[in-house]
């Protein structure tokens, strides 16, 4: 590997493809540092930058602050101390549970489990999780005898086995103004019609919780655009060894993978056109907006290798 190249002076060099992947910094936005800030690598040969440990480890540590908020000009001449100092001052990031979260009942022992998994990460949280059943039949049981006097959730997601309008009728027996949102595993056409004309989401297990929650706020009717992006499913790295592994006929999974690098791209170009503006929150807007568009291809990619032969090892 030609990642590092060792010098006179026996310093360790990274190209500057490594070093996007380290930090998760694009190489665009590398480059377009180096010429509005100054933050020049360490060395050059032709068109190839070679940046130094020291180098790596400051823009780590001016990423981090960046996707706390800070924009890129007040950060590009500050030092590895000063950048460390800076991360130190900052107060906690709160947990987003705020008034404006909707209320949200889980239906499902795979959904309650995916829900208490998230609870163990950092991530924030945009919805507000009231009440929680195993399946059906203990929410069944339950409203039967509390005669419906729990709080009414603004959305209820619910994970069904095989798509069906049948539990759609019981719950808004109880819960006549509360929004649904429904997971399944198996389905037929004319059920995924159904849904559709009732105009009710439907997600395929398994989903990301990232999904859920993007799909609950829409439904609930709060703003779609909440800053914030999502999670990456897949590095840069496994996308390059799904595309090179793809051997399905219909290059599905290909088209997927340039597709979400298209959009991670413009995902970064966005951000970098945001810290160029005096209002920047439209364009974070847009970018948190393409970040969604991205998870749902994520999703997709995900279900055609569950099903097929592409593997991520080797």
């Amino acid at each position: 590997m030609d990642a590092k190249l060792p010098t006179s002076t026996e310093e360790e060099l990274y190209r500057i493809g490594t070093v996007a992947s380290l930090t998760g910094l694009s190489v665009e936005r590398l480059r377009a540092w180096e010429r509005r800030y100054d933050l020049s690598p360490a060395q050059k040969s032709g068109k190839t930058r070679f940046y130094s440990r020291e180098q790596l480890q400051q823009l780590q540590l001016i990423k981090h602050l960046i996707d706390q908020g800070q924009p890129i000009s007040s950060l590009a001449a500050l030092s590895i101390s000063q950048l460390e100092e800076r991360i130190d001052s900052q107060p906690a990031q709160p947990v987003v549970a705020s008034l404006h979260a909707p209320s949200v009942g889980l239906i499902g022992a795979n959904l309650v489990t995916l829900e208490q998994q998230e609870q163990e990460s950092e991530t924030p949280r945009r919805i507000d999780i009231t009440t929680r059943w195993a399946n059906m039949s203990a929410f069944l049981a339950e409203q039967k005898q509390a005669r419906g006097a729990g709080s009414e959730p603004q959305v209820m997601v619910v994970q069904l086995p095989v798509l069906s309008i049948q539990p759609i009728e019981k719950i808004r027996y109880f819960y006549p103004n509360t929004k649904l949102v429904m997971l399944y595993q198996f389905t037929k056409a004319d059920a995924l019609s159904a849904f559709e004309e009732a105009g009710i989401p439907t997600l395929k297990w398994p989903v990301s919780w990232q999904e859920i929650e993007h799909t609950v706020v829409s439904e609930s009717g709060q703003p779609a655009r909440a800053g914030r992006q999502v999670p990456r499913r897949y590095s840069d790295e496994e996308l390059i060894a799904i595309g090179s592994q793809d051997d399905d006929p219909t290059q599905c999974p290909q088209h997927l993978v340039e597709a979400i690098h298209q959009l991670n791209a413009l995902a970064t170009y966005a951000a970098d056109c945001a810290q160029e503006q005096t209002t920047p929150q439209p364009l974070l807007s847009v970018q948190s907006d393409i970040s969604h568009a991205r998870a749902h291809l994520e999703v997709a990619l995900g279900t055609l290798l569950d099903d097929g032969d592409i593997s991520l090892v080797g």
